[in-house]
């Protein structure tokens, strides 16, 4: 990769993922439940939390990869297989994590850490190797982005998610979206600048 280590590509990285993120999460909030509802009604509750749950990773993932191939697809990753990639792997992760959540606990009172960790090993952890697997000919640490994916989701939620509720649903969506841009990109220039140079072109 080239110029990655420079400030431009920072700001390119948290100004694309975040306005990415935003409008991708809140067409999931707009569509997850109510498309979650009907199968619920159809096939039982966890039926539809495990639709929601894909609906929600895949359009959140969706989000996150569009920003981030805007930006890479100039250091020659291939644009349609990371965002493909990205999107598939954020939906069958957290259709899992809500099929694990309904097991363990009642979703509208569960624990807002327990719901970040949650969304931070079921969409932070398959996208970040999914996404190691095409940056390893490119970075030549690439095998620490799973845990920057995971670090930079974990936090957003945990700081992100108390700032909801009725009429802030905006709020919360733009800190998790804004920390996620911001922790993924420094982790990512990080990389870069820690002897995670180009080895392939």
């Amino acid at each position: 990769m080239s110029n990655i280590n420079g400030g431009s590509f920072f700001l390119r990285w948290v100004t694309a993922v975040t306005v990415t993120m935003i409008l991708a999460v809140m067409g999931a909030f707009i569509s997850m439940w109510s498309v979650g509802e009907m199968v619920a009604q159809a096939w039982g509750e966890m039926a539809g939390g495990i639709v929601a749950g894909g609906i929600f990773g895949a359009l959140l993932s969706a989000g996150l990869g569009l920003g981030q191939a805007i930006v890479l697809r100039a250091q020659g990753i291939p644009f349609a297989q990371w965002l493909a990639r990205t999107a598939l792997t954020g939906a069958v992760g957290m259709a899992f994590g809500f099929a694990l959540a309904f097991g363990l606990f009642d979703l509208d009172n569960m624990p807002q850490m327990a719901a970040g960790l949650m969304i931070a090993l079921s969409v932070g952890l398959p996208v970040g190797l999914v996404q190691w697997s095409l940056l390893k000919p490119y970075l030549a640490q690439a095998q620490l982005w799973p845990l920057v994916c995971i670090a930079a989701f974990l936090v957003a939620f945990a700081v992100g998610l108390p700032l909801g509720g009725e009429g802030r649903e905006w709020l919360s969506v733009g800190v998790v979206a804004l920390l996620t841009a911001v922790l993924s990109g420094a982790g990512m220039v990080w990389l870069a600048r820690g002897g995670a140079t180009a080895v392939a072109a």
